[in-house]
């Protein structure tokens, strides 16, 4: 891993540019620049040509830092701007060149968005078999209430039938 940062200030936008010899940038935490402006500064990103992306909003006084944690590996530009008074300050590192192999297919790092996915869902597939160590998002059981000592005395931890 090496250290990484820079300063992105207001109307003068910051271009990020993959290496493979570096490799994937990790950006961990924002911070908002010195200054008097006491309006929020929204620091954005786009990805070649793709709508920008909000990655966080700093308001002086309030939250001057905030961890954003995402990471780029793409192979277009990346390009980041402020929208507001102040500039931001990015920290984070590479990950190294060791990780991803193969940047030269034109296919995204990740798979693709789902909105432009046209994939059917399988019936007895393989993977039905892996269905029980997947997180349960369901709704989660109710359970009644604790019972209530009558008693007044919050501190003894029985209820009066106990006693």
């Amino acid at each position: 891993m090496a250290f990484w940062g820079t300063e992105v200030k207001p109307g003068k936008p910051f271009t990020h540019i993959f290496d493979g010899l570096k490799g994937r940038l990790h950006i961990s935490v924002a911070t908002l620049g010195t200054g008097t402006a006491t309006k929020k500064s929204i620091l954005q990103c786009n990805v070649g040509n793709k709508s920008p992306v909000y990655l966080c909003s700093l308001f002086p006084e309030k939250a001057e830092s905030l961890q954003i944690n995402v990471e780029f590996e793409e192979s277009e530009e990346v390009i980041f701007s402020v929208i507001g008074p102040r500039s931001v300050h990015l920290s984070g590192y590479y990950l190294g060149g060791h990780r991803h192999h193969n940047l030269d297919d034109n296919s995204e790092s990740y798979g693709e968005d789902i909105a432009d996915s046209e994939t059917q869902r399988s019936v007895n597939s393989e993977e039905d078999k892996y269905d029980d160590s997947f997180i349960d998002d369901d709704d989660p059981e109710v359970y009644p209430s604790s019972p209530v000592s009558d008693s007044g005395d919050s501190d003894s931890g029985y209820l009066e039938e106990d006693k």
